[in-house]
């Protein structure tokens, strides 16, 4: 087990900070004047550590250290009256044995006055050595100069430790000032890159500190803001005032670290901004809340884009119903028509891949209306194949509602599996054109579709309707709520299409 007396004068000597440090006058001084004092040829200023004594200031000894083995300084530390005198080293039962008696450089006069701190702990002595036996020791003045020298190394001692921990607590303070001032500048930099407002209250006085962020962000100058909470519930919407203001004192009352509230703060401007405030609660050993630091968020845009997923979520569900009972149509007429499973299928695949090629359109921008361009060439991408130049698509740029352009995608892939099949897709001479533009009318703006073939085999009159021809002349000319001219020329088929703009544009068609 550790000596617990010889723990706490270690702890004491390591506290002055002295060992292994450079040499000093002042403590070489004091060394010097006690040689001359005492006339002896050796002087130390001997420092006992836990296996050496190291000689802070020295003269007349070559070594800095020397182990503790030989050490006569380790005795004199439990001296009495603070000075251990022994005459000759060599009558001494404590140092007759020490290997500098014995041998080089053979001392023989020890005389040490003793390092004590004022509570009394010894850690070294200010000694003289000779090597000649003095059997009378010390006259009372040398004995009275050596007491009076180790308080002088004590006081340098203590000084320079004195010095060093001043120079420890400044250069800390500098270092917390340092650390303050990038702090101010870090929070002053994170306030103007934020787009938050950054708050703190005290419940006790009821004052609000706001950051910059109350002026950029909410517009208001700075003599229009108070530092209160009363001026924060007044600018709170009347809608949102009570609640907000009863989360807030439930949440100083229960005990709680968190708040958070979303509701709207009145601009400058007298508009309004949905806002989502949180805030964390620091309280007292007992309980008791002390501060409120929040960071105030301008939620308008997210609220909005929240309005806009849930039109969009509307939106989708009516789209969905609509195509479902498109393609439920599409399916029955599909299957009633064909002559067999197998020609059924193909048909309804095709027809579905020319929807779903429109519903990617759609899709694509996320938008409520798709580009006639777009929707036309989608349906005719199967057909639009290594012989370029066969399909002539014009007209102007035009947006579409999603009933129109569902009905368009379906519309065009009939006429262009008609055509590959029988008409001038079936010839390698054949063409397509498929333009279409605005007429000015007095009811409105008219949109007039033309889909005209040209280079194909002869054109002989359908005996009978199938679906395609009942899909263009009623479905989709009901869809925008116009009217279809099918032309059976022997140059090739022709299909004339014109309704009012508004019909194609509608969220539903027409019936928008």
């Amino acid at each position: 087990m550790s000596d617990p007396i010889e723990t706490a004068r270690l702890q004491v000597l390591h506290s002055y900070g002295i060992l292994d440090t450079p040499r000093e006058p002042a403590f070489d001084d004091i060394v010097t004047l006690a040689t001359q004092i005492c006339a002896v040829p050796v002087g130390l200023v001997s420092l006992v550590a836990a296996d050496r004594q190291w000689f802070k200031a020295r003269r007349g000894f070559p070594a800095c250290e020397t182990p503790l083995s030989q050490s006569v300084c380790v005795h004199a530390l439990d001296s009495a009256d603070g000075l251990m005198v022994i005459p000759d080293l060599t009558a001494d039962p404590r140092t007759r044995g020490n290997t500098l008696v014995t041998g080089a450089p053979f001392i023989r006069f020890y005389a040490g006055a003793v390092l004590r701190t004022e509570d009394g702990i010894p850690f070294g002595t200010l000694c003289v050595i000779d090597t000649e036996p003095r059997p009378d020791g010390l006259r009372p003045d040398q004995a009275f100069a050596l007491r009076a020298l180790a308080q002088q190394v004590m006081a340098q001692l203590d000084l320079r430790r004195a010095v060093r921990e001043r120079e420890a607590a400044l250069a800390a303070e500098r270092l917390a000032r340092d650390a303050l001032a990038i702090s101010e500048e870090r929070y002053r930099l994170s306030s103007r890159a934020t787009t938050d407002l950054i708050w703190d209250w005290s419940p006790q006085t009821g004052r609000i500190h706001w950051d910059e962020g109350l002026s950029a962000l909410y517009g208001y100058r700075p003599a229009e803001i108070e530092p209160s909470t009363d001026w924060w519930y007044a600018h709170i919407h009347p809608e949102d005032g009570d609640r907000v203001r009863r989360s807030v004192l439930a949440a100083i009352a229960d005990a709680s670290l968190r708040w958070s509230e979303r509701y709207r703060f009145r601009r400058a401007d007298g508009t309004y901004a949905t806002v989502l405030n949180r805030a964390i609660i620091v309280r007292t050993a007992d309980g008791t809340a002390t501060r409120i630091t929040g960071v105030m968020l301008d939620a308008t845009q997210q609220a909005e884009a929240d309005a806009h997923r849930e039109m969009l979520s509307q939106e989708l569900s009516h789209r969905l119903k609509n195509t479902l009972a498109m393609v439920q149509a599409i399916a029955s007429q599909t299957l009633r028509d064909a002559p067999d499973v197998a020609s059924a299928r193909d048909a309804l695949l095709q027809r579905l891949l020319a929807l779903g090629k429109a519903h990617d359109i759609l899709l694509a921008n996320n938008a409520e209306r798709a580009g006639m361009e777009a929707v036309i060439r989608g349906a005719l991408a199967l057909h639009d194949n290594a012989r370029a130049g066969r399909l002539r698509i014009e007209g102007p740029t035009i947006d579409i509602g999603p009933k129109a352009a569902l009905a368009l995608a379906l519309m065009i892939h009939e006429l262009a599996t008609n055509a590959a099949k029988f008409g001038a897709l079936s010839a390698a001479a054949g063409h397509v054109g498929v333009t279409w533009q605005i007429e000015a009318l007095a009811d409105g703006p008219q949109l007039r579709l033309s889909w005209a073939e040209s280079g194909g085999p002869p054109v002989v009159p359908p005996s009978r309707k199938g679906f395609g021809t009942r899909l263009i002349e009623r479905a989709f000319a009901g869809t925008v709520a116009g009217d279809v001219a099918l032309e059976y020329r022997e140059t090739g088929l022709r299909c004339v299409l014109t309704a009012p703009l508004a019909g194609f544009q509608g969220k539903d068609g027409i019936l928008n």
